[in-house]
Order: C-alpha cells, then structure tokens, then sequence
C-alpha cells in the first residue's frame, strides 16, 4: 500500500510541475491555431517502457480510431525539452495511439478563447479543470459536457479514493462534470530546520510523527518564536488563510446532492476564523501591508520567518534558496484541526473537463484512463522517483515526508467550489474569507458583509442548475 501511494503522489507531482513551469514560462498571447511540439523530452528508457507496457491491456475493438485529442491550455501535457514523459502520455501513445494536440492560449485569455471555439464549432477536447474555476458557473453556461457517457466512475478499480471523493464533489443533475485523476497537496507548511534548532522548538515532522502536530502545537510554537523587535515573524505568503479553514473538514462553499451550499455560519467556520483573529491580534504572521504586500521568501533562509505556507510546486522550482539550503529544508502537511473527527488537509488535483462539442470525447476518456491507471501502478514508481530526485535535489527526508502528506491528503481532501461562482461573488468571498488575518477584522463582522452575498450567489446558482440539470 505504501508503494501504492508512492505512486500516486509521484504522478501527480510530475504532471503539476508542467503545469507550474508553463504558467511561469507564459508571455505570449492567445491563439486559435493549433500547434504541435518540436521539443524533445527525456524519454524512457527500454526497462521503463516494459513497465509501462504492462500496465494495461487493452482488445482490438477498445482502440481508438482517432486518436488525437485537443488540449486547450496555457500549458502543455507534451513534455517540454529535457523534461521527463509522464507515463500516462506513454501509455496514451503505445496502447492507444493517442496524440495530444496542444491549443495554446494564456491565462487571461483562456476562458474567452474556450468560448470563441466553442461556439464556433471547432472545439476542443480538454480543458483543465484543476484550478476550480470551471464548476458550477461555466458549466452551467454551456462551456463543458458530463464525462459519465465516456468514463465509468464506479470502477472501484480505476479510481484512487481522493481521486474519486473530488470528481464526485462536481456533479450536477447526477453527472459528473470533472476527472480528478489525483489528488495533492494545496499547501504545505515549508520550514527551515536549522531555524528551528536555533530557537530551541519542536521540529513540525516529529510532532507529526507523533500526532501531537494540530493548531494547538502550530499556535505555540509562533508565540515561542515571534518576536517583532527582532523582525520575526510566523508565516508569509498567500497560501494559508483559505486553506487553513479547509482542515476542520467544513469548506466554506460546498455542494450537497448536487446544489450549493454555504457553510459560512458553520461552527467550525467561525471557530477557524477566531483561530486566525488570536493570531493576529498576537502580532504573529507577517504584517503583509509593511512590505508592500509583496511575499519576503528569503526571509526563511535569513531565520526571520517560522513557516511558509504554499503550494507543493514551489518546491519543483530549481532554485528553493530563499528557504535555505537543501539540507536545512523541510515541510509538513497543514496543522490538524483538534476538534475535527479526522485529520482533513485541502486538496489540489490534477483534474480534467471535457468541452462542449468536443470532437473526439472517446479519446479524451482514453487519456483519462491512462491518467488514472498510471497513478494507481506500483510500476510508475521507479520511473518518476529518479526524475523527481535528480531533477529537484530533494533529499530523502523531504521525500518520505511528500509520501506522507500525499497519503494524508487523498484519505480525506477537502476543496472549496467557491472560485467557480460569478467572479464578482467568488472575489468577494475569497477576499472576505482573508480579513481577520491580514487586517485583524473581527469575523462576525466580516461574515455578516459577505454572507448575504453568498446567499445570492448559491441561490442564483441553484435555481439555474434545477432549471438546466434537473430531471
């Protein structure tokens, strides 16, 4: 089992890190045109491509008769040069012939040039839907189709647990409307040990070895840390509010068979939310406004900053300076929630949409099923292990710790819908859900200015999907 998850956490790491290099590398602007790679990879090897071969078997009649898939995107699923092939993608070429045709767009083009395909008849296949923004709003105004006619989501074989919790969080009218092939990390605790020798506290990963590693043991240790004559601080970074609500196991915005909901007057919304206003009323987190509110990294490697909560791409970046050296960083998964019957942590995913119109749906749930499969095979193992080591230099310490918030993170993910709302309502909210750490807003009072606004949001909401999606 433990090889098992291994697995998962390796695949998605990898197919993300594309993601975060193209998003990084973006300048350019929108296109319609399709295009095709000339970059080379690092392709596997004859020993990884056995592996790959047995990894699925499939008849005569389950190939493809077209198998080119269009990807819209700001990135590209095709590896870039000197990067290593994701399995999946070898598994989608070999078993099924399968080619991804990537449609590059830009981040802020992506949505209006989805559109222009779409109702212009030429669209594509895939879309990506890992950053929650596709579901509820833009399905409901026609952009995406259900994947269930193409994909079989009760194959208890094909679906890793996270996998499948998250694909069934965006279902309408019964159907789902997203493949989540795995689950991740949406942020982890960066730390630097010899800042934590120094100061004389607990090391995170022995609290959470220990299950002693909750809010109660976070909170003490930035109060015995911070210090702001000498300019120290907890935590940085926009990464933490949101998600830090997301390990009581309550989500802020949520679906509940097949409609929205708010949990914004929830128990654990509130007590999460007073948790973050005692933090800052005790002077912990970075003052964001003193800094212009612009991030200070290098501030972890000058032993000036306790934590640094992010995404697990930052450390797929080549340089991880700003928090030290590599030998002096490590990471935890989110403090657990004390009171919460089960450690939940918030979770990223790897996930899919398929597009109104799409061309070649049967290809597309081919591709998907490479992915799924892929991230379930102990063979996978070894072929992106190598990759993630050597490209990234992580030590292994940080590798056994990643496996860890891999596994604790897909038993029981947690993911808020609100970014998928109006922009105008999703802003408000997200902004709402940040002031009593940034601004040391009471929540009462904050809840009250954004929870009327919630309540039209998830009823306008509501009433279109019963009016579109009920049977």
């Amino acid at each position: 089992m433990k090889n098992f998850k291994r697995t998962i956490a390796f695949v998605s790491a990898l197919t993300l890190m594309g993601t975060m290099a193209a998003c990084s590398n973006d300048s350019g602007s929108a296109s319609n045109e399709t295009t095709t790679v000339s970059t080379a990879p690092k392709e596997l090897n004859e020993e990884e491509k056995a592996a790959v071969d047995q990894m699925l078997d499939i008849s005569e009649d389950e190939k493809l008769e077209n198998g080119t898939i269009k990807w819209l995107s700001w990135y590209d699923i095709n590896p870039a040069d000197n990067k290593p092939k994701l399995a999946a993608l070898e598994l989608f070429e070999t078993k099924y012939g399968g080619k991804i045709e990537y449609i590059p767009t830009t981040w802020e083009n992506r949505f209006n040039d989805l559109s222009t395909q779409v109702l212009g008849g030429s669209s594509p296949d895939i879309f990506p839907g890992q950053e929650g923004d596709t579901f509820p709003e833009r399905v409901i105004n026609g952009m995406f189709e259900a994947w269930d006619d193409y994909l079989d989501f009760n194959d208890a074989d094909l679906w890793t647990e996270g996998a499948k919790k998250l694909s069934d969080v965006h279902m309408m009218g019964g159907k789902h409307y997203l493949v989540a092939t795995t689950t991740d990390s949406k942020c982890i605790m960066i730390y630097n040990k010899k800042t934590i020798e120094e100061n004389g506290l607990d090391d995170p990963a022995e609290l959470l070895a220990a299950g002693t590693w909750d809010w109660n043991a976070f909170r003490k240790m930035c109060l015995d840390y911070c210090d702001r004559e000498e300019d120290k601080f907890a935590y940085d970074g926009w990464y933490f509010e949101t998600n830090f609500l997301l390990t009581t196991g309550v989500a802020p915005i949520s679906t509940e068979n097949g409609l929205l909901k708010t949990n914004l007057t929830s128990a654990e919304i509130e007590r999460a939310e007073n948790f973050m206003y005692d933090l800052k009323k005790d002077d912990l987190p970075l003052p964001k406004a003193e800094f212009n509110w612009l991030e200070q990294p290098q501030r972890m490697s000058e032993g000036k900053t306790l934590f640094y909560p992010i995404g697990t791409w930052a450390l797929w970046e080549a340089d991880l300076s700003a928090y030290g050296s590599l030998d002096e960083i490590m990471f935890v998964p989110m403090p657990k929630d004390p009171e919460a019957d089960k450690y939940y942590l918030p979770a990223s995913m790897d996930a899919y949409v398929l597009c109104k119109g799409a061309q070649n749906p049967e290809g597309a749930a081919a591709f998907m099923k490479c992915k799924l499969i892929s991230a379930k095979d102990e063979n996978a193992l070894a072929i992106e292990e190598k990759q993630y080591r050597t490209d990234y230099g992580w030590t292994d310490e940080m590798v056994d710790m990643w496996y860890t918030v891999r596994e604790l993170t897909d038993a029981n993910p947690v993911i808020n819908i609100h970014a998928g709302l109006q922009a105008d309502y999703a802003n408000a909210i997200d902004d709402g859900l940040k002031q009593t750490s940034f601004n040391g807003t009471d929540w009462a009072q904050t809840r009250e200015s954004i929870g009327g606004l919630a309540e039209i949001a998830i009823d306008e909401t509501n009433k279109k999907i019963e009016e579109e999606f009920s049977n």
